[in-house]
């Protein structure tokens, strides 16, 4: 599948014109790499999960960019962005996804991630400037001692978010899902 097969099946199940690039740096930069859609946040979830099974090898969907700082942006509003890539850590890349205020850089952030894919297997469904959402295939055995290396990686997810590392077991344990973002 080429990438402007996957924008135009993109437009089919959003009803939205694709705009040629994606955003990065919270929607102030454009990446002509890839194509995307702006919907309800809400809509991007539903919409990936009927995209994601009719693409090809080599071909990514992930829900970018959900708080734009562009003028002209919609602050309701996600994009859902499509791109040619070789693995799930591209989607990091397209994005330009890092922790500047933690020193660290997208490839930084993959080599974790790659750790958690090996141990675990995960599934990078969101990415945009400092924010990454992944669902795991399998949890860890030893949650407790997942979620300290989890909180040692990102503390924003407990400092700012759920309050304790117990309280992130909890989440994730319910949820299957990983939310990090670097402040």
């Amino acid at each position: 599948m080429t990438l402007d097969e996957a924008a135009a099946l993109l437009a089919q199940l959003s009803g939205e014109e694709v705009r040629p690039y994606a955003t990065r740096d919270f929607g102030r930069d454009e990446n002509p790499a890839a194509r995307s859609v702006v919907v309800s946040l809400e809509d991007s979830f539903a919409i990936l999960g009927q995209l994601r099974p009719k693409l090809g090898p080599g071909v990514l969907a992930f829900v970018g960019c959900t708080r734009s700082l562009a003028e002209e942006a919609d602050k309701e509003a996600s994009e859902l962005v499509v791109a040619l890539g070789d693995n799930q850590f591209d989607i990091l890349r397209i994005a330009a996804t890092d922790a500047v205020n933690f020193d660290m850089t997208t490839d930084d952030l993959v080599k974790k991630l790659q750790e958690y894919d090996a141990k675990y297997g995960i599934d990078i469904f969101h990415a945009e400037t400092d924010t990454i959402q992944f669902r795991f295939e399998q949890l860890p055995e030893d949650m407790p001692a997942f979620c300290e290396d989890l909180y040692e990686f990102c503390p924003d997810i407990v400092d700012q978010g759920v309050g304790t590392v117990e309280e992130l077991r909890q989440v994730i344990v319910e949820s299957s899902v990983v939310y990090l973002w670097w402040d």
